[in-house]
C-alpha cells in the first residue's frame, strides 16, 4: 500500500528509519522504506547499511550525485506501492502516529502536505539564520498553508498518489538546490490538483551555517528565475505567485532593475555581515534575496552556470 521514500545525502538516517519502520508495523499495512543515497561520503555507508538491515527497507546507492529533482523521480520508479510518502533525510517525527495520520488520505489523485517544524531551542551558533527563517517563515499551521495550497508546498514531508507521476514529475531543469517543489506545486495546480494540508509535521534537524545557507539560497534564486521563465511559457497566470517574484516584476516594470543591482552590489557586504552575524534580520535576508534575483534576471546565462551542486 505505502512506499516511504527517503533520499539521503551525508546524513545518518538510522533513527528516522527505525521510527518509521516501527510505526508502519503497528499500522498493519503493506509497506516498504526506500533509502536512496545520492553519492554520500563513504563514511556514511555503514550507517546506511545498518538502516537497511531492517525488514522492508531497501537501500539503493548512486555513484554520482544527481540532485533533488532527479533522485525523487528515480525513487518513484522504484516504488512498489500505489501511495508514496516523501521526506527529507534530516527529519524526525513529532508523534508516534505520523504514518497513521496519512493512511486515511491514501486516495486517488491526492497530494497531502504535512508541514515542517524546527526545534524550539534557539541555537547560539552560526546556524541562527537558518533556524530563525525556518521558525518564522516555514513552520506554518495547516490553516495558513491551506489558504494558498499549491503555493505552500514543500518536498520535505508529503503523501502522493503514485499515479500522478505518470503525468507530472519534478522538473530536472532545476539543478542543485531549491524550488523544484515550487514548480511541482504549480504544475499540480495547472492539472487542477489541489494540495491538501494537514498538521502532521516533521522536525527539520539539518540546520546549516549561515554561510552555507546563503550559498544554497543563491542557488535557489537561480532556480527561481528558471521557474519564472518556465511559467511564462506554460502557466503565465502563475508568474507572480511569490512576493519575491512580484517585487522583482514591479522593479522591472518601472525600469529599476539596473539601479537595484547597483545598490545591491554596493551594499551586499553590509547585508551579508548582518546575515552572518549574531543578530540576523529576516528583512535584510529578504533584501538579499531580492537583490540576488534582480542580478540573476539581468544576466541569466552567466548566472545559470553558477549553481552549486548541494543536495
Amino acid at each position: 500500500m505505502l512506499s516511504i521514500c527517503i533520499p539521503v545525502y551525508n546524513f545518518d538516517v538510522r533513527a528516522l528509519v527505525d521510527d518509521l519502520h516501527e510505526q508502519a508495523l503497528r499500522c498493519g499495512v503493506s509497506f516498504e522504506i526506500i533509502v536512496m543515497d545520492d553519492a554520500s561520503d563513504s563514511s556514511y555507508l555503514p550507517y546506511l547499511q545498518q538502516a537497511a538491515a531492517l525488514p522492508y527497507v531497501r537501500l539503493i546507492t548512486l555513484n554520482e550525485n544527481i540532485g533533488r529533482a532527479k533522485i525523487r523521480n528515480a525513487m518513484v520508479k522504484e516504488a512498489r506501492y500505489p501511495y508514496v510518502i516523501f521526506m527529507d533525510c534530516d527529519s524526525a517525527t513529532v508523534s508516534n502516529d505520523y504514518i497513521a495520520q496519512y493512511l486515511p488520505l491514501c486516495q486517488p489523485n491526492t497530494v497531502v502536505y504535512g508541514g515542517r517544524r524546527y526545534k524550539s531551542e534557539k541555537p547560539s551558533d552560526a546556524t541562527l539564520l537558518h533556524w530563525k527563517y525556518g521558525v518564522e517563515r516555514e513552520s506554518l499551521p495547516a490553516s495558513k498553508r491551506q489558504k494558498h495550497p499549491n503555493f505552500s508546498f514543500c518536498t520535505n514531508n508529503f503523501l502522493i498518489d503514485k499515479a500522478i507521476f505518470d503525468v507530472i514529475t519534478f522538473s530536472e531543469q532545476l539543478e542543485g538546490y531549491g524550488h523544484e517543489d515550487t514548480f511541482f506545486g504549480l504544475e499540480l495546480l495547472g492539472h487542477h490538483i489541489l494540495i491538501q494540508h494537514i498538521d502532521n509535521p516533521l522536525i527539520h534537524l539539518g540546520l546549516e551555517t549561515a554561510e552555507i545557507f546563503l550559498k544554497k539560497t543563491e542557488n535557489g534564486i537561480t532556480n527561481l528565475h528558471k521557474v519564472e521563465l518556465m511559467l511564462r511559457k506554460k502557466y503565465p497566470d502563475y508568474v507572480g505567485h511569490s512576493k519575491l517574484m512580484r517585487s522583482k516584476i514591479f522593479l522591472q516594470k518601472w525600469h529599476l532593475l539596473s539601479l537595484t543591482n547597483y545598490l545591491f552590489k554596493a551594499f551586499k557586504p553590509l547585508l551579508k555581515r548582518n546575515l552572518l552575524g549574531r543578530r540576523p534580520s529576516l528583512f535584510v535576508f529578504d533584501l538579499y534575496k531580492l537583490g540576488t534575483l534582480c542580478l540573476t534576471s539581468l544576466s541569466p546565462v552567466s548566472q545559470s552556470k553558477r549553481y552549486i551542486s548541494i543536495f
